[in-house]
């Protein structure tokens, strides 16, 4: 059973006829895992065999979770053990059972380089906890390479399997790391207890003794810390690599992430997206681990910051999506053929004309009597990507189950908040005429201050308008994108002449420009001065709802590649030195007195 701990500390006390302390025993368990330069997948399975239910005389140490054969695959544990014995009278005995070689060396040399108490029987193992230190050490920075090689060759295929080999490690380096802590801890507690009861803390004048050996432990439990704070750094960074997230979804607003929570067929634990103290919404939309962002303000500018700042935390990310509410074109198309875009309808980045989905039109040169000359474009939709946007589009906005989806969304709200994603109806769709402006100020709503004889109804705008509940149409076109708010319907228009904009929205174009991209919007208003907050979350369930079916289209990544098989390790061997003798747990020899008062040995 202690064959198989990953650590603990433990002490026993004899007493003679005064009630001092006569002899004193302790004895620990300190494991270490070490990993090489070539890691290999693990490809066997060591059973756990328990030995304290067996039977009397059944018992045997040679049942391990471990083994030496785990070299040969690029890590290697270190499973040692120590004890202690004290007298008030005669030499300290240390036992140190499967000490590396390595380490070995490093012990002698400091017995022989450094004074040992003899008044303290924990004086002995806070130096050979400095070798321990040294393996800690060894630990962490061995993964942190494998971490750091790995970040350096990004621009590979990613190896998934060599990730999730990094992790394990990492994940057994962490424990192992709060096992020895909570040890040393209480290998310390006992000292103090020990110098409490007995009279070695006291010099002849009956004064205390500067303890130098808890001095001692407490910088190493320090050292350790600040280890664990480095693995834990460690893990954190393979998470970023290892979580397949392929997927960004960029909200500009909370209440448009709010509306791509509820989307996810599984969310993940926050504290598992995280990045430079920012925390994502992590989760799972069919085949696909998407991670969402939302802006800290509007604005291309601040849209750009935040697609920099997830394909750094996670740079699996292939495509990004901009999901969430715009103002839309009521009429837009050639004669004979024109549509008519109503609240709740969703629009998508599409090529049309001179551009690639995209425009920001305030993009440019102003000339002659303050007119402003368009120029430049920003990248388009690429070709894969819409391809994916193309095949969902030719299925018919009929089968773009929206409505299915909208319906999800309300069961996973309670019954005070399930209403809000609910369709307004045609009732509450106000269009007013280009020339009519709003009559209030930005906080009152054109029911009450707008004169409703401006207005046209869905019916006043034919059939083209009409639609069923939570049966929204997807438009495709160019979206036109700037820092400035549209709130002109006459500019709205002409917009809309010159470069065949649907849609005016404040980021697309700041994501575009360096990443690929396609653009979601839900409509909410009409791009004029008569702004509607009321179609607000509907926008934004529908555009959430739309996104969801347009990724069932955008085939997953493949993350099959193997690792190359490592090298295999050199198998350190144990190894006798001069003056101590350092054994495996399995033997049964007992060592004679080293270094005068100090002896070591195996058993």
């Amino acid at each position: 059973m202690y064959l198989q701990s990953s650590g603990f500390c433990g002490y026993d006390v004899w007493l003679d006829n005064n009630e001092e302390v006569e002899l004193y025993t302790y004895w620990s368990r300190f494991t270490v895992k070490q990993t090489y330069d070539k890691l290999q997948p693990k490809r066997t399975f060591t059973p756990h065999v328990s030995n304290h239910h067996s039977s009397p005389g059944e018992w045997s140490a040679d049942v391990v979770i471990h083994g030496p054969q785990s070299a040969r695959h690029g890590w290697e544990w270190y499973e040692m053990g120590f004890f202690a014995c004290w007298t008030r009278s005669g030499p300290v005995t240390l036992l140190c059972f499967d000490v590396p070689a390595k380490s070995q060396k490093d012990i002698q040399s400091m017995f022989c380089s450094q004074d040992v108490s003899r008044s303290c029987p924990y004086a002995v193992f806070s130096i050979v906890s400095d070798a321990l230190l040294r393996l800690y050490d060894d630990s962490v920075w061995a993964v942190r390479n494998h971490i750091s090689l790995w970040e350096a060759r990004r621009s590979q295929e990613t190896d998934y399997f060599l990730l999730h080999e990094i992790a394990r490690h990492g994940v057994h380096v962490s424990e192992t790391l709060s096992v020895a802590i909570r040890s040393l801890d209480t290998m310390q507690h006992h000292h103090e207890r020990f110098r409490a009861n007995s009279d070695s803390g006291r010099n002849k004048h009956g004064r205390r003794r500067w303890d130098k050996v808890g001095s001692r432990f407490e910088f190493q439990l320090q050292f350790l810390q600040g280890l664990v704070e480095r693995s834990e750094a460690n893990n954190a960074r393979i998470q970023n690599e290892i979580t397949l997230f392929t997927i960004g979804w960029i909200c500009p607003l909370p209440l448009e992430k709010e509306a791509a929570r509820l989307v996810l067929d599984e969310e993940y634990p926050q504290d598992e997206v995280q990045y430079q103290n920012a925390y994502y919404l992590g989760g799972r939309i069919g085949q696909h681990k998407v991670v969402i962002g939302v802006q800290r303000r509007i604005g291309l500018s601040q849209a750009a910051i935040l697609a920099e700042k997830m394909r750094a935390g996670f740079p699996n990310i292939r495509y990004f999506l901009l999901v969430g509410i715009a103002g839309g074109v009521p009429h837009y198309g050639p004669a004979g053929a024109a549509s008519e875009i109503v609240l709740g309808d969703v629009v998508v980045s599409s090529p049309r004309g001179n551009h690639g989905g995209v425009l920001q039109y305030d993009k440019g040169a102003w000339e002659g009597q303050g007119r402003l000359n368009f120029r430049g474009h920003t990248n388009g939709v690429p070709g894969d990507l819409m391809a994916a946007v193309n095949n969902f589009r030719a299925e018919g906005w009929s089968n773009t189950n929206i409505a299915g989806v909208l319906k999800q969304m309300r069961l996973k709200l309670d019954e005070e908040r399930k209403h809000q994603y609910n369709d307004p109806g045609p009732g509450r769709d106000r269009l007013f005429e280009d020339t009519y402006e709003h009559q209030g100020t930005e906080l009152d709503d054109c029911k009450a201050c707008c004169d409703a004889d401006y207005t046209m109804s869905r019916s006043d705008r034919g059939d083209g308008a009409t639609r069923l509940l939570d049966e929204p149409f997807v438009h495709f076109g160019n979206i036109a994108s700037s820092n400035q708010l549209q709130i002109s319907a006459i500019e709205r228009n002409r917009i809309q002449r010159e470069h065949g904009a649907i849609c005016f929205e404040m980021e697309a174009a700041g994501v575009m420009e360096e990443y690929p991209c396609v653009v979601v919007r839900g409509i909410c208003d009409y791009a004029d001065s008569h702004k509607n907050k009321g179609w607000q979350n509907y926008a934004a369930a529908t555009a959430a709802a739309y996104a969801k079916g347009l990724l069932s289209k955008i085939p997953a990544v493949d993350a099959t590649r193997s690792a190359q098989s490592p090298e295999q390790a050199p198998i350190q061997q144990t190894a006798s030195t001069q003056n101590i003798t350092f054994g495996n747990s399995r033997d049964s020899i007992q060592a004679g007195t080293i270094n005068g008062n100090i002896q070591f040995g195996r058993r």
